[in-house]
C-alpha cells in the first residue's frame, strides 16, 4: 500500500514533467539551481496560489516537488515567500496540510501571506461552514504555530539577511468580501513605519501580499475589480514615498509572459511605476492564462549590492524562462 500511495504522491510532477516535454523551448534553460551571479546578498524563492485541498494528491504532489527539488540548489536559499491562495476553500485539513508540507519538504524560512481563497471563501462549495472572521483566525493560529511567533493580526513583518519582508493582508471589516480585502489604518500605518525602517539604509524592501494593486500588471484587463481598490486602501501613496519598494502579489492566475508580450499587451509579470517595482506571480497550482499555463511555475529574486534579479521558473521541471526575466537598480547605494 505504501509503494502505491508513494506512486501516486508523485504522479502529479510526473505528469507535469512529461507535459513539459513537449512545450516549445524558446527563451528556457536548465542549468543547476544557482543564483545569477556571485555576490549575491539575498536569494528568495517565490510562489504563489497552491489552492491546496485536502484531498487533492495532484496539488500537494506539485508542492512537495517543488520544494524538494529547491534542495538541489548549488546556491543557499534564504526564504521561500507565498503569496496567498494557499488552500482553494479556506478549510482548516487543508490549511494544514499546506504548512506540514512546508515544514517537510521546505528547510528555510517561509513568508507566508494569506489569500481570498484562505479567507473570503469559506462556505465555498460546502467545504466549510466558518465565518471569514473564524478563516482569518485561523490562518493566524497556524502561521503563529509555524514560525513559533505570537501574531494578533493577518499582517507582519520578517528580516531576511537584514532585508524587510513586510506581509499585508485582509483586516476582515464588517464581515469581509469574497474576493477583495480591506486594510484598517493601523495596517496603513504598520505598512508605512515598516516601510520607513526597511529602506532608511538604501536597502531594498518587499512588500508581500495576495492582491495586485488596481491599474498595475495588467489587472484591470485580466480580472477588473479584482485588485487593492486604492480609495479605502491606498498602500500605492505609501509605498511611493520611499526609493527601492518592491511590491510582490499573486490572485490574476495569469502566467509568466515574455517581457517583449508584456510590452505589447500590457500584461507585464513586472513594472516599475513611479518608483515601485511591481511583481505579477503566477498561480503554482492550477492552470494559468494570459501567459504560460503550466502549473509549478514561480520565480528566483535575487539582491545584489546594486540591482535586483527577477527570474521566473518552473519549480517541478527546473526550466528557467530567460525571456522573462528583469534586471532592477536599486534607486540608492546600501550603507
Amino acid at each position: 500500500m505504501s509503494v502505491v500511495k508513494a506512486i501516486f504522491s508523485n504522479f502529479g510532477a510526473f505528469l507535469m514533467a512529461a507535459i513539459m516535454a513537449f512545450i516549445p523551448t524558446s527563451g528556457i534553460e536548465l542549468p543547476i539551481l544557482n543564483t545569477s551571479e556571485e555576490n549575491c546578498l539575498l536569494n528568495v524563492e517565490m510562489i504563489s496560489d497552491t489552492h491546496l485541498e485536502a484531498n487533492g494528491i495532484f496539488r500537494q504532489a506539485f508542492l512537495k516537488t517543488g520544494l524538494k527539488n529547491l534542495k538541489r540548489s548549488k546556491a543557499a536559499v534564504d526564504a521561500l515567500v507565498v503569496t496567498g491562495d494557499l488552500t482553494n476553500y479556506g478549510d482548516e485539513p487543508a490549511l494544514a496540510e499546506f504548512y506540514e508540507i512546508i515544514k517537510n519538504d521546505f528547510d528555510g524560512q517561509a513568508i507566508i501571506a494569506a489569500g481570498n481563497h484562505d479567507i473570503g471563501h469559506v462556505g465555498d462549495r460546502d467545504v466549510t461552514d466558518i465565518t471569514r472572521e473564524e478563516a482569518k483566525a485561523n490562518v493566524i493560529k497556524y502561521y503563529n504555530e509555524y514560525s513559533g511567533r505570537d501574531l494578533t493580526e493577518n499582517y507582519y513583518s520578517e528580516t531576511i539577511n537584514g532585508f524587510k519582508f513586510i506581509v499585508i493582508g485582509d483586516d476582515v471589516i464588517d464581515g469581509g468580501h469574497w474576493d477583495a480585502m480591506d486594510m484598517s489604518p493601523e495596517q496603513l500605518q504598520f505598512l508605512d513605519e515598516e516601510l520607513a525602517e526597511g529602506t532608511k539604509d538604501g536597502k531594498p524592501a518587499f512588500v508581500c501580499c495576495h492582491w495586485p494593486v488596481d491599474n498595475i500588471n495588467g489587472q484591470e484587463t485580466i480580472w477588473p475589480d479584482c485588485g487593492i481598490d486604492l480609495e479605502d486602501n491606498d498602500i500605492k501613496s505609501i509605498m511611493e514615498k520611499y526609493p527601492n519598494v518592491y511590491y510582490i502579489s499573486g490572485h490574476m492566475h495569469a502566467g509568466i509572459k515574455s517581457s517583449a508580450y508584456g510590452e505589447m499587451f500590457g500584461l507585464k509579470t513586472a513594472e516599475q511605476v513611479n518608483g515601485v517595482t511591481y511583481i505579477s506571480l503566477p498561480t503554482y497550482g492550477i492552470i494559468n492564462m494570459f501567459g504560460n499555463p503550466l502549473s509549478g511555475t514561480g520565480a528566483q529574486l535575487e539582491v545584489y549590492a546594486d540591482k535586483v534579479v527577477f527570474r521566473p521558473r518552473n519549480f517541478i521541471t527546473g526550466k528557467w524562462y530567460t525571456n522573462a526575466a528583469y534586471e532592477f537598480e536599486l534607486a540608492d547605494v546600501m550603507k
